[in-house]
């Protein structure tokens, strides 16, 4: 994009004669432009061209969009907000003294996000009008940091009475532009703004470094963006091989086309303006973003000529072939289910906001890992993350875990005292799982510290402050349980400022094969096996399993069946329950019907053989992995169970570990 000469860069500011200049300009008596240095005659060709679009130099506050155009404004720039705002927060953390703020603007001007100064925030909203949804283009409020930059296409820094308004005066805008990947297409302004008696030359180059930082991660954005449509593009090609297809990225320039000359030329003269003769769209289909669900790209079907029509039969053709599911990840956390994966992208945004979160959902759906990667991606990564399972603490210990306590405080307890999770997790992260499981007591306590932040240690008078951000989880309904006067009422708005619920697994259809392949090959890395693929019967037993223990439980059926088998699985490696469920599943309606009439009678005989088929599948199991591991401790790892519940599992099923290893 060429740019155009500005007087606002490379030129020594000069306040007071600008200022003079300017009331000249306005009074009808400024110098011909010869007698003028380059500086002034610049800014009074810029000041002619806002007089000539109408603009009111005693403008003293900005137009604001209505809230319905400011939500589809900042509706149709997600990508922009999303990948500007983690990084302009984070700038905003160090300039607490500074008085200014930091302003998002998209590419006609209308400001997105401000941040930085809470109190030059208040001024510039009031006595400026400087607020979301505002607008700064040239043709609304004349040359400003904004509105300039997007007229000349780079960086610009306007000083006081350079602004044409002025109402403007009192401010220093410093503004640079963020660019799309093809360094032409302009996406936005980031813009920092100070009072204009703290002029400072360092602020053009923090514009400048914030907007290259935001245009470095869009082009990455961009890029995953155009693989996507991409993919997409490939899939039908492989469907459609003798059509003329063309892909188009999510400004509508095409990206890559069918090969063959015809479809090269079109692909020249797409998107031209006043461009004929183009063929028509058969079929459109758009690539949605995973997160948002929002175009990124489509894949045009086009009409070909008459010739080839009669040649291929275009009306026997399939509908063509949508993209598959997008996979999301977060951490260790994987789903390609679409409501899942919407959640993901909630949460993403969610965990940069460091405000308080419940997660609501069954065992074993991955809540804490979850959490885990909020942490992970939040301001506080570099501080402690605590996990505190709240219904594995006897009450009478509960007060002292959380609170900690000090010497001579009740009998038992350490002489030098002892901190507790409030005050060991720091400014980190506070994870509290199964919080539906706290006792009244403690649902009080937790209250006051997420009211003001005030504790006691027990036995001390000293009020503590905490300061960690606290990540709740339940697989209670909670409202029930208020409902039912268990849990207090104002305790669960405070711990949901934001509320996300994990589907379970029989819900996320998509999630099973995907983590079964994903579990086969971290398990088969983990015991050192060959193999670990799953056999297609096995698979569909899997699909058909309700998996009341979630994705933990399917973990552990993946991992018997890779451990009985040595390597690749088939359904008879299953464990019985599954391998049962996927036997039912593929039965015919008339079997069906024939085995609910044989039913009563052979009921009690087949429940006693399942039964003992469980018990022995289990019991060959613990022997396997007793003979792999000869050691009691690694085997109660690896069944995820604790020694003493391995013990009583080896008087049950009659296994004497003696024969087998050591005892460790």
């Amino acid at each position: 994009m060429d740019r155009l000469p500005s007087p606002y860069v490379g030129f020594q500011k000069d306040a007071h004669n600008v200022r003079g200049l300017w009331e000249r300009f306005n009074c009808g008596l400024a110098p011909v432009d010869e007698a003028c240095p380059e500086y002034h005659r610049l800014l009074m060709a810029d000041w002619r061209r806002c007089s000539a679009l109408g603009v009111d130099v005693a403008m003293s506050r900005g137009r604001r969009l209505s809230d319905e155009e400011f939500r589809q404004r900042r509706d149709a720039e997600r990508l922009l907000v999303a990948t500007s705002l983690p990084i302009i927060q984070e700038v905003s953390r160090f300039l607490v003294d500074v008085p200014g703020i930091l302003i998002l603007t998209d590419r006609t001007g209308t400001v997105l996000h401000i941040g930085g100064d809470a109190a030059v925030q208040e001024r510039a909203a009031t006595l400026s009008g400087i607020v979301e949804g505002s607008q700064w283009n040239e043709a609304t409020a004349g040359t400003n940091g904004v509105g300039t930059a997007l007229h000349v296409g780079g960086p610009v820094h306007v000083h006081a009475s350079e602004h044409f308004c002025e109402g403007w005066h009192s401010w220093s805008c410093a503004a640079a532009p963020v660019f799309d990947v093809d360094g032409r297409n302009l996406l936005g302004i980031v813009d920092f703004t100070t009072v204009h008696t703290d002029f400072r030359h360092q602020a053009l180059g923090l514009a400048v470094s914030l907007a290259n930082n935001i245009q470095a991660r869009m082009a990455l954005q961009l890029e995953m963006q155009r693989r996507r449509v991409l993919t997409a593009f490939s899939e039908l090609a492989r469907h459609y091989p003798h059509d003329d297809l063309l892909a188009l990225d999510h400004a509508g320039r095409p990206l890559v086309h069918s090969p063959n000359e015809r479809c090269r030329q079109l692909a020249e003269r797409w998107g031209r303006p006043g461009e004929t003769g183009l063929p028509a769209v058969r079929e459109r289909v758009d690539v949605l973003a995973p997160d948002s669900g929002r175009s990124i790209g489509c894949v045009l079907l086009l009409a070909r000529p008459q010739a080839c029509q009669q040649v291929f039969r275009l009306q026997d053709r399939p509908p063509p072939v949508r993209p598959a599911a997008a996979v999301a990840q977060f951490g260790e956390f994987v789903s390609a289910d679409p409501e899942t994966v919407r959640m993901l992208a909630d949460l993403t945004r969610v965990a940069v906001a460091d405000v308080n979160l419940l997660l609501q959902g069954e065992t074993g759906t991955g809540k804490e890992l979850l959490a885990r990667h909020v942490h992970a991606l939040s301001p506080r990564r570099a501080a402690p993350y605590l996990a505190v399972n709240c219904g594995a603490i006897s009450e009478s210990l509960m007060e002292s875990t959380f609170f900690g306590y000090v010497r001579g405080a009740f009998s038992g307890a350490d002489p030098r005292g002892r901190a507790g999770y409030f005050e060991s997790a720091g400014e980190g992260t506070l994870f509290l799982d199964e919080v539906g499981e706290l006792p009244p007591a403690m649902q009080a306590a937790l209250l006051r510290v997420l009211e003001d932040g005030s504790f006691q240690r027990v036995g001390s008078c000293q009020t503590l402050r905490a300061r960690c951000r606290i990540i709740a989880a339940t697989h209670r309904d909670l409202e029930r349980l208020i409902e039912e006067g268990r849990f207090r009422r104002d305790l669960y708005f405070r711990l949901r400022v934001v509320r996300l619920h994990v589907k379970p697994l029989r819900e996320r259809a998509e999630d099973i094969g995907l983590l079964a392949q994903r579990f086969a090959e971290q398990l088969r890395a983990k015991h050192g096996l060959c193999g670990g693929d799953i056999a297609p019967r096995a698979l569909a037993a899997l699909r058909r399993h309700a998996w009341p223990g979630n994705v933990r439980e399917l973990r552990n059926a993946v991992e018997a069946a890779l451990l009985c088998a040595g390597g690749d699985f088939d359904v008879d490696c299953l464990p019985p329950e599954v391998a049962d469920a996927g036997a039912a599943g593929g039965r015919s309606d008339t079997n069906s019907t024939s085995l609910a009439i044989e039913l009563p009678t052979d009921a009690p005989v087949a429940a006693t053989g399942a039964l003992e088929a469980v018990r022995q599948f289990e019991r060959k199991l613990i022997v396997d992995l007793l003979r792999e591991h000869r050691n009691v401790r690694r085997v109660a790892q690896m069944m995820g169970v604790a020694r003493s519940t391995l013990y009583r599992k080896f008087a049950d099923l009659r296994i004497d570990p003696a024969a087998w290893i050591r005892d460790g």
